[in-house]
């Protein structure tokens, strides 16, 4: 069926959401889809969900995209520096993710997925990734339990029980490859079949949780906040020359709550020092300390 050019009429609408319905059932993901493909429009240049306040669609695609953790225990690698620092100042800091714009954080995504809009600059000269990067704030983690490689990260892990609270945070495995994505499949949909670019809601927040294969050995789970121009809640805090967000330990924060369960270290020489750290920062919280077994 060929498209008719011109801008879908309102009472129409609903049968774009009816043809990517169609199309898509044959993956399994698309099920969680299925209620609310309905709410799909189509503008001029694009297909995206219809703007009245809700992201059903969206919110149920990205769950399709990226696994939510939800709550759980997870280890977060760092060094006696900054096992210090957690334990002296009792928080986890969430870095800005602008100190990491230099290893492809928001640009693989939109090379990738073809969001190049990311990629662009505004009148002042600044690109439009680092302009989002700027309010996104994350702390790397791993379900990985086998150390290998993750030491070079730090001499110290931290068992970590995170817990976002009523989705105003977000606990995903990142991605590294874009074969397959549902996200790939509905774009690639919109564009041979609509002549659209495909637009979800928050596009440019859950790039966040995509990088290239390069990366894939980390098999992150990405804590991830974001600012608003409003937000109040948030301490931020300068952390090695960036932004960062300060999250307390044993205490809910209307973001996420972060518990530390124990620490684990590589050598027995680090666990003397991190035993000590322990010791004089926080002996109410009864940590237990020990080295990694090989």
């Amino acid at each position: 069926m060929q498209l008719d050019k011109s801008l879908f009429p309102e009472h129409k609408q609903p049968q774009l959401g009816q043809c990517f319905a169609d199309e898509m059932r044959p993956y399994p993901w698309s099920a969680k889809l299925e209620p609310h493909y309905s709410r799909l429009r189509a503008t001029e240049n694009a297909i995206t969900e219809v703007p009245d306040g809700s992201q059903h669609f969206s919110s149920a695609l990205w769950s399709a995209c990226f696994k939510d953790m939800a709550e759980a225990e997870l280890w977060h690698y760092t060094t006696l520096n900054g096992l210090a620092g957690v334990l002296k100042s009792r928080e986890v800091l969430l870095h800005s993710l602008s100190k990491r714009m230099s290893e492809g954080e928001l640009t693989d995504f939109a090379e990738q997925f073809d969001y190049r809009g990311l990629l662009d600059f505004d009148e002042d000269g600044h690109r439009i990734a680092d302009k989002f990067a700027r309010d996104l704030f994350y702390l790397s983690l791993t379900e990985q339990d086998e150390p290998g490689d993750m030491w070079n990260f730090g001499e110290v892990r931290l068992r970590l029980k995170i817990a976002h609270v009523q989705q105003r945070a977000q606990l995903w495995q990142m991605k590294y490859s874009a074969g397959g994505n549902p996200l790939t499949i509905l774009k690639q949909f919109a564009q041979t079949r609509f002549s659209r670019h495909f637009v979800p809601s928050q596009v440019s927040r859950n790039g966040a949780f995509f990088l290239d294969a390069y990366h894939s050995r980390e098999s992150e789970v990405r804590l991830l906040v974001k600012r608003f121009e409003e937000t109040t809640d948030l301490v931020v805090k300068r952390s090695y020359g960036h932004e960062a967000v300060a999250i307390p330990i044993g205490i809910t924060n209307t973001r996420v709550s972060i518990d530390l369960v124990c620490v684990e270290v590589e050598t027995n020489a680090d666990l003397m020092v991190a035993q000590q750290l322990l010791q004089v920062n926080v002996p109410d919280w009864n940590i237990q300390c020990t080295v990694c077994p090989l």
